[in-house]
């Protein structure tokens, strides 16, 4: 079947967004550029306010401070029927009384679409999520992951410009949520529809989207692809929810004419970087540390402490240690045979200097 859903994609521009209700700050000042066709997320822990701006953009809530444009056009005037913005929420939203078939054409009655075309067009959509052969059943004889490919379908049916998606995925049990995630992305890039993904999970944003914005108490953190976010966090925040991660915080001092970071009386740790300020933190992640290695070459942080806990993960065991006041975690690689440090062994820690950044306090 041809993929006539297909539109042209769209730019959308977010300009110094604001939102409250009543005298709380849920939004504040978010600036937001997303490409024509990008797989964009809005990624933070509950009450960050990513729900509330997909909400925005969509036409639901409180009227916001600022602009949104799609393709250049101030959409804010517009009622949310008139925005050509496709949303699935995270309870699916389907008529329990109405057939798959029926709630997938709800959106186009209401659009006075023609029947014939209706039919043909409610009939790709659901061939496009798979779901062709059970357009005569009702949402209560469907899975979890089939409710949530007729809401899919019911949102591309209409053709919208823009794709937006609540949490879609949190009511779905993990193996399900794996493989929706992936039929999610396919059937993006299938459609070319510029699509915004709103989740708390950062797996699900790092495995689905080309970009995502961080953020946190109503305020964008960082912008910038998974993988850029993760290696260069812009501040603490960002590196702790974007993984596990180990940091340790303290004062810069200088000797020798080198900047030194000293982390309680106990630890003084040469900074082989340019830093700035006063104060500040080194970050780095735990499969970084190398344990008593064997090799030490000029360019990395060795660290000293004592092993407090361990954990066998299967694939690496992670060990707690004590280095001062600060416990840093270090993931080995397991190995048959390798050999494994005890509590209160006595360990040196090895970090690449390559793999330390410094984030001054703010």
């Amino acid at each position: 079947m041809s993929l006539a859903i297909k539109v042209k994609p769209v730019r959308l521009k977010i300009e110094d967004v604001h939102i409250s209700f009543g005298k709380t700050k849920v939004l504040q000042g978010i600036d937001l550029d997303i490409e024509p066709g990008e797989f964009f997320a809005f990624l933070g822990p509950s009450g960050s306010g990513k729900s509330t701006l997909l909400r925005a953009i969509a036409g639901f809530g409180p009227e916001p401070q600022g602009r949104i444009l799609i393709d250049g056009i101030d959409i804010l005037s517009l009622p949310p029927w008139k925005r050509d913005v496709g949303m699935v929420f995270q309870n699916y939203a389907l008529w329990p009384h109405l057939t798959v078939q029926k709630n997938v054409a709800f959106g186009l009655e209401e659009r006075s679409v023609p029947k014939k075309e209706s039919k043909d067009r409610v009939l790709e959509a659901l061939d496009m999520v798979g779901l062709t052969h059970l357009a005569g059943r009702h949402p209560s004889q469907l899975s979890g992951g089939q409710q949530q490919r007729v809401a899919l379908a019911r949102t591309i049916v209409i053709r919208p410009r823009l794709l937006l998606l609540d949490e879609p995925l949190s009511n779905l049990d993990a193996n399900l949520r794996v493989q929706m995630r992936t039929d999610i992305l396919k059937l993006q890039r299938k459609l070319g529809l510029t699509t915004i993904f709103v989740t708390h999970d950062q797996e699900e944003a790092n495995t689905i989207s080309d970009r995502m914005a961080v953020l946190d108490k109503g305020i964008i953190q960082q912008i910038g692809s998974p993988m850029e976010l993760y290696d260069n966090p812009a501040n603490p925040f960002v590196a702790h929810f974007l993984g596990t991660t180990n940091m340790i915080e303290g004062e810069v001092i200088t000797k020798e004419n080198k900047p030194v970071l000293r982390a309680g009386q106990d630890v003084e740790l040469p900074l082989h970087m340019k830093v700035t300020g006063s104060r500040g933190a080194i970050v780095f992640r735990p499969q970084s540390v190398k344990v008593n290695p064997e090799e030490q070459d000029s360019a990395s942080m060795c660290i000293r402490g004592t092993v407090k806990s361990r954990e066998f993960l299967g694939a690496t065991v992670r060990y707690g240690v004590q280095i001062g006041d600060v416990t840093v975690l270090a993931d080995e690689a397991h190995q048959r045979g390798k050999r494994i440090y005890d509590e209160l062994e006595q360990v040196r820690l090895v970090i690449p200097q390559k793999q330390i950044i410094f984030i001054p306090e703010a």
